[in-house]
C-alpha cells in the first residue's frame, strides 16, 4: 500500500512539472487578444503535429480600418500623371476704338457706336495633362493644355423710318446703307489657346512652388457684320473677318498651399511675348438678299506685329478621394496688340478702302472655372 502511494505521488509531481513548463493558451474567444500580445516565439504548434498556425497581425483589434481616406489637402505631391478637365464661362471686355456705326440722316447725329456693343458670357472648355519626364534633370513635369471660348456675341439693332445710314461715302455709294429702315450689327468672336510648358517644382514647408516656362499659341477670330435694310428695296451687308495667330514664349509661376484641412488654394500668374500674324478680309455687297448681289468691295489684307499677354488665376481644390480633386476658380486674361474687327471698319469709298490693317487693339477676358482633376 505504501508503495502504491509513492508511485501515485511521483506521477502527480511529474504531471505538475510538465504543466508548469508549458504556457496556458486561453479559450478561442480570447485568442485574438492573446495572439496580438504574444511574441512570435510564444505561439507555436504543439510538437509532432502538422497543423499550420497563423500569427495575427500586430494591429489586430485596433479601432478603424488601416486604409481610410485622409481628406486633408497635401500640396507637396508629385503624381506620375495628372489630368484636368474644366468647364469655363467667361465674359469679354473690349470692342476696339469707339467708331460710329449708325447715324440719323436728318440730323447727322450718331445713333449707335462700337462702344454700345456688349458681349454676352461665352461657354468654353479647358483640358490639361501633365506627366513626369524620365530623362530630364531640368523639369519636374511636362504640361500640355488647351482651352477655348467658342461664341462671344454682341448684337445691336437700330430702327427708323427711312432715316438711317452708315457714315461716310460708302453709305452714299449704296442703295440700302442710306435712307434705311433698320440696321443690324452682329459681332462674334472666339479664342483658342494651346500651351506646352516645363514645370520646375520645389516645396517650402506645406506649400509647393512651380516655375513655368514654355511655348504658347493663341488664335483670336473676329467677325463683324452690318446689315442695312430698306423696306422698299432689299438689304446691303458689310462683312469683316479677322484672324490673329499668335506664337510666343511665356514665363510664370504657380503657388499651391493648404487653405484649411480639406481645401487647398492655387495661385497662377503668367506673362508672354508673341509674334502676331494677322489676316483680314472685307466684303461689302448691295442687294445682299437677292440671288445676284452687287459687290461694292471685296478686299483682303495682312500684317504682322508684336502682342503681349498677362494671365492671373486662383483655384480652390477639394480632395474627393485618393485620386480625384474638385476644382473651383476664377481666371482673368489681358491681351494687347491684336487686330479686332471693329478697328478695320472703313467707310470711305476708294480703291484702297479696307486694305489697311490695324493691330493695336486689346481685350480683357475673365470668368469662372469648374472641373475635376485625376491623378495617377
Amino acid at each position: 500500500m505504501r508503495g502504491k502511494l509513492l508511485v501515485a505521488a511521483a506521477m502527480c509531481a511529474a504531471l505538475a512539472g510538465v504543466a508548469s513548463a508549458q504556457e496556458f493558451v486561453p479559450p478561442f474567444a480570447d485568442a485574438s487578444d492573446y495572439l496580438a500580445s504574444a511574441a512570435p516565439a510564444q505561439v507555436q504548434a504543439p510538437a509532432g503535429e502538422s497543423i499550420d498556425m497563423v500569427q495575427a497581425p500586430a494591429d489586430l483589434g485596433k479601432a478603424g480600418p488601416a486604409d481610410d481616406f485622409d481628406c486633408c489637402f497635401k500640396a507637396c505631391q508629385f503624381p506620375c500623371v495628372y489630368f484636368q478637365a474644366d468647364a469655363l464661362y467667361w465674359d469679354r471686355v473690349g470692342t476696339g476704338c469707339d467708331e460710329v456705326l449708325v447715324i440719323d440722316t436728318d440730323t447727322s447725329e450718331p445713333l449707335f457706336s462700337t462702344n454700345d456693343l456688349d458681349f454676352n458670357g461665352a461657354p468654353g472648355a479647358r483640358f490639361l495633362i501633365g506627366w513626369q519626364p524620365h530623362h530630364c534633370c531640368n523639369c519636374c513635369a511636362w504640361e500640355l493644355s488647351y482651352w477655348g471660348l467658342y461664341n462671344w456675341n454682341a448684337d445691336g439693332l437700330v430702327e427708323g423710318e427711312g432715316d438711317l445710314a452708315i457714315p461716310g461715302d460708302l453709305g452714299l455709294a449704296s442703295n440700302n446703307f442710306f435712307l434705311a429702315d433698320t440696321i443690324v450689327i452682329d459681332y462674334r468672336s472666339e479664342l483658342h489657346n494651346v500651351e506646352f510648358n516645363c514645370i520646375k517644382s520645389c516645396c517650402t514647408g506645406c506649400a509647393k512652388i512651380d516655375f513655368i516656362a514654355g511655348f504658347r499659341y493663341l488664335a483670336l477670330n473676329d467677325q463683324l457684320t452690318i446689315s442695312s435694310t430698306d423696306l422698299q428695296e432689299t438689304t446691303s451687308s458689310y462683312d469683316i473677318d479677322v484672324h490673329n495667330d499668335l506664337y510666343g514664349l511665356q514665363l510664370g509661376g504657380r503657388l499651391t498651399r493648404p487653405l484649411c484641412c480639406c481645401w487647398g488654394v492655387e495661385f497662377t500668374g503668367k506673362a508672354g511675348l508673341f509674334y502676331n500674324d494677322v489676316s483680314t478680309s472685307q466684303l461689302v455687297t448691295d442687294f445682299a438678299g437677292t440671288s445676284v448681289p452687287l459687290p461694292l468691295r471685296d478686299v483682303t489684307g495682312s500684317r504682322d506685329g508684336v502682342a503681349m499677354l498677362g494671365e492671373l488665376g486662383v483655384v480652390l481644390i477639394r480632395p474627393l478621394n485618393e485620386c480625384w480633386n474638385l476644382r473651383l476658380g476664377y481666371t482673368a486674361i489681358g491681351l494687347g496688340g491684336v487686330a479686332l474687327a471693329p478697328d478695320q471698319l472703313d467707310f470711305t469709298d476708294t480703291f484702297e478702302s479696307g486694305t489697311e490693317v490695324h493691330n493695336t487693339g486689346w481685350l480683357f477676358a475673365h470668368g469662372a472655372v469648374a472641373g475635376l482633376e485625376r491623378r495617377w
